[in-house]
């Protein structure tokens, strides 16, 4: 975050400013809240202390207010300099499904020492990466409690703690009352084989854009979206649970509704619909101008970052309605059907493993194409290749490049959908490039955001 005086920061609290939302916050001294900075609360000057992160908050006995709910507020993204090593940190920690993840594995997943890691996170958060662990798990326990019948211990256990006791103690400390007591005040009403949780957003949130966007490109037999709603199977041992996602409160939620899926799955599968549904983004910090309205554009993400590198490579060179149908053949051909929901069929996309040495060319493709997938399939089976959100996107993108049938359009769009990178713009696409010329753009006013401006004209002028 760039430095700031605090004559600024209270300018931007007066004002409201979207563009700082979830990049700090403000407690008021008088009553021991802390808010966003887009709160209704005006608060005098001399009353308000600023924070890093609600971690910081919270760590200094500050309690969320209940007119913003900063608790509950969609994350934020970080770019420059240091603070992108933070913000690779922030989502490692928050993709993380590891109960032992400790500062030093996740230090040298960032090829830096857990010394160094400590300092920018004070720096730009003002909390360690462990205290945002807690934060993350405390909040998702808090969410459960409100939301589900699911017992305490149960809760306690799924959100990462080992132990019902430290969990006790650090809700308690946390929100000033016990598990127990904040269940008594919010008593729930969720079906025991159902959970509806709210992933926050920022208004405006373009739906219509985004799903008719997953629409085109859905997975057969794993996601099928019908009625701007989406569904997704989630594979079990025996059986199939499933979530589907929709937006509510005009959105500045969107429902995401679990069946089937074991309470303590539930944390790593949201991480994947945040990034799937690009919920994180700050709308108010993209450019406008005549020619082009963001009007709260999304970029879509991956809930399964290899499905969709797979599918990215099968759509070179195709129209994209040659490249879902030859998608449906590859499920059908190689995936493992798990059974049917009413007249849907149901699958679990294929391993790495089982495309690394494929005969792919079934599916009516080029020899070439073929090749790619199974080498992509293999670095992916043998851990030369990941899509982790930490990983650097240059590096990323000089792997893939590597590999007979990938080019640069291929890259970038797997950078694009698969890694987040926000940046990412696949210039040679013939529709960016028209829509360029046609509208005399330069996409330097979109540096750090074309992954934006690319969604923009696709949606715009993709007719």
């Amino acid at each position: 975050m760039t430095p700031l005086a605090t004559p600024d920061f209270q300018t931007i609290i007066a004002r409201r400013d979207p563009r700082y939302d979830g990049r700090f916050y403000f407690g008021v001294k008088t009553t021991g809240i802390y808010c966003r900075p887009i709160c209704p609360a005006q608060p005098k000057p001399e009353h308000i202390v600023i924070f890093k992160s609600l971690s910081e908050a919270e760590k200094s006995g500050y309690r969320p207010c209940l007119r913003c709910h900063p608790d509950s507020a969609p994350g934020h993204r970080l770019w420059d300099g240091t603070i992108t090593t933070v913000s690779r940190a922030l989502r490692l920690l928050h993709d993380s499904t590891e109960d032992e993840l400790t500062l030093g594995r996740l230090a040298a997943n960032l090829g830096i020492t857990d010394r160094h890691l400590r300092r920018l996170f004070d720096d730009h958060l003002g909390a360690s990466p462990i205290e945002i662990l807690i934060t993350r798990r405390l909040h998702f326990a808090k969410q459960a409690i409100r939301e589900t019948k699911t017992s305490i211990t149960t809760i306690a256990l799924a959100s990462g703690f080992k132990s019902i006791r430290r969990f006790n103690e650090a809700f308690k400390t946390r929100f000033s009352q016990s598990p127990s007591a904040f269940r008594k005040a919010h008593p729930a009403a969720s079906h025991a084989d159902r959970l509806t949780l709210r992933i926050p957003i920022r208004a405006p949130y373009d739906w219509l854009t985004t799903i008719s966007y997953l629409k085109r490109h859905e997975t057969y037999g794993i996601e099928y979206i019908e009625d701007h709603t989406y569904q997704r199977f989630i594979p079990r041992k025996k059986s199939f649970g499933s979530i589907r996602v929709s937006p509510m409160n005009k959105g500045t939620f969107l429902k995401a509704e679990f069946t089937d899926i074991p309470l303590k799955d539930i944390p790593p599968i949201l991480a994947r619909l945040k990034h799937a549904f690009d919920t994180d983004h700050n709308p108010a910090h993209l450019p406008a101008s005549k020619s082009i309205l963001p009007n709260g554009i999304r970029v879509p993400g991956s809930f399964d970052p290899f499905e969709t590198a797979i599918a990215i490579i099968l759509s070179q060179l195709v129209s994209t309605a040659q490249a879902k149908t030859n998608l449906k053949t590859l499920v059908q051909l190689f995936g493992r059907k798990l059974g049917t929901e009413g007249a849907k069929e149901v699958y679990a996309f294929p391993a790495p493993k089982v495309l690394a040495y494929a005969r792919v060319e079934k599916v009516g493709l080029t020899r070439g194409k073929a090749g790619a997938i199974r080498a992509l399939s293999r670095a992916v089976a043998r851990g030369t290749l990941d899509f982790h959100l930490h990983r650097d996107f240059s590096e990323v993108s000089e792997r893939l490049l590597k590999i007979k049938g990938i080019g640069p359009w291929t890259a970038m769009m797997i950078r694009m959908r698969c890694l987040q990178d926000p940046d990412a713009f696949p210039v040679t696409d013939l529709v960016i490039q028209k829509a360029i010329k046609k509208l005399g753009i330069n996409p330097t006013a979109w540096a750090s955001a074309r992954a934006y401006l690319t969604h923009c004209l696709w949606r715009d002028h993709n007719s």
